[in-house]
Order: C-alpha cells, then structure tokens, then sequence
C-alpha cells in the first residue's frame, strides 16, 4: 500500500512537472517557425548522425533536428511506430520496466518468482507496444499532430530545457502549425487505461490509472532531455 502511494505520489509530481512545462515558453519551438529552412545546413548535417540513436543504444527514431521537415504521412507513422518497438532495445527495456513495477507495488498480483516475473515482463511489453502505437500512429494520424520531437539545438541549457517540457504539451500539426498536444495526453490516457484489462484487480483503479499516466509524462520528458541533448555530448567526445 505503501509503494503505490508513493507510485501516485510521483504521479502527482509528474503532472505537476507538466503543467509547469505549460507556462514555460518553449521558445526555440516558436522562433523556429519563422527562420528560414536552410538557415543552417552543416549544422543540421552534423547532428543527422547522432539522431537515430542515444549512445548508439537507446532509438531515437521520432527525433528531428529540422522543425520545417515536411509531415509525415499516416503509412509513414505507422512505420514509425513498427521501427520503435521492433528494436532490440524494446525487448530489453520492459524487462527492467518489470523490476520497477514490481519495487513500487504496481504488479505486486502477479506473484513472485520467475511465473510472477514473466507475466510483469509480459505487461510491460504490452505497455510498450500499446504507448507507442497510440503515441506515434493512431492519434497522430487521426488528429494530424506530428509524433516527432523536434530538437532546439542551440540556445541556453535553461531555455532548451523549456523547450523538452514545453514539447509534451504543445506540439507541431501536419500543417504546420502548433497547438496543444493532444496526441499525449490522449495515448498516455488511453493506454493506462487499457493496461486495466491484463493487470491483476489489485493492480487497477483510478488511482494506479492517473499514476501510470504520469509516469507516461516524466518517461516522455527524460527521453525528450536525452534526445535534445545527446548530439551536442556526443559531438564534445568526438573533439577530444
């Protein structure tokens, strides 16, 4: 009882994080709308190489350094979305996600031993496979949002740190426009609620429901600093 109040307690700090990230301007992300596509092409040549991955390990598929990229199509999303959790990393991750789930008390009625682990690795592959689906494909391409991140790359570390919060709540359209990031809010909402169909009853409710939602946010938010951040470690290693 204990682990899941402090499962829900760092849910609530996570949506306190969010709404924050609410009133920090992401600035970069607007500024960006106005320069001119080719402002800096070396620049954006450069980073291409670090953008696929984090540390060569973790995917980082749905990130661009160019905010003028021209939109994704729907088949070009779902590709997205098959690419992600088809990587190795993903297989690898739910199983450490299973270790976290079990610490905090979330999976706790799925037993012990390697039966009660499997079954936790079990649901947080389907965690992660439904994340991403409705993350990267169903609601992208039903409310036209595009599910990329979308980097600053230059700027204070304190402003490009607005602009990784910022990115979870305001996003770029199809068009391209930006407004409020319905696909997030949408597909954390929907696939912490879905996870009620396999989690043991005691590992439901409304309460484990908004916890995972706000986990969903402070995981979104890391990958996002991850991200941002990872071209400009990696290009210093590469001038040592």
């Amino acid at each position: 009882m204990e682990a899941i109040t402090n499962l829900s307690a760092k849910a609530r700090f996570g949506t306190i994080l969010v709404f924050l990230a609410m009133f920090a301007p992401p600035a970069r992300l607007f500024a960006q709308e106005t320069e001119k596509p080719s402002e800096k092409p070396q620049q954006q040549a450069a980073d291409k190489s670090e953008s696929n991955r984090v540390a060569g390990v973790i995917p980082a598929f749905n990130a661009e350094n160019d905010i003028h990229a021209p939109a994704l199509s729907a088949s070009q999303k779902f590709h997205l979305f098959t690419k992600t959790v088809k990587d190795p990393y993903n297989l690898v991750m739910p199983a450490v996600n299973a270790v976290i789930l079990n610490a905090a008390g979330a999976s706790t009625g799925y037993g012990s031993g390697f039966s009660g682990f499997a079954k936790r690795y079990g649901a947080a592959v389907a965690d992660s496979v439904s994340g991403n689906f409705f993350r990267l494909y169903a609601f992208p391409a039903l409310l036209h949002e595009d599910p990329r991140y979308f980097r600053a790359g230059q700027g204070s570390i304190l402003r490009r740190t607005g602009h990784v919060f910022g990115a979870t709540v305001i996003t770029r359209k199809d068009d391209p426009t930006f407004r409020f990031n319905w696909s997030k809010l949408l597909s954390s909402t929907t696939s912490s609620a879905l996870s009620n169909a396999y989690y043991p009853a005691e590992n439901r409710g409304a309460r484990l429901t908004l916890s995972r939602i706000g986990l969903s946010y402070l995981g979104e938010i890391g990958m996002n600093a991850l991200k941002e951040f990872w071209p400009d470690i990696a290009r210093r290693k590469q001038s040592k």
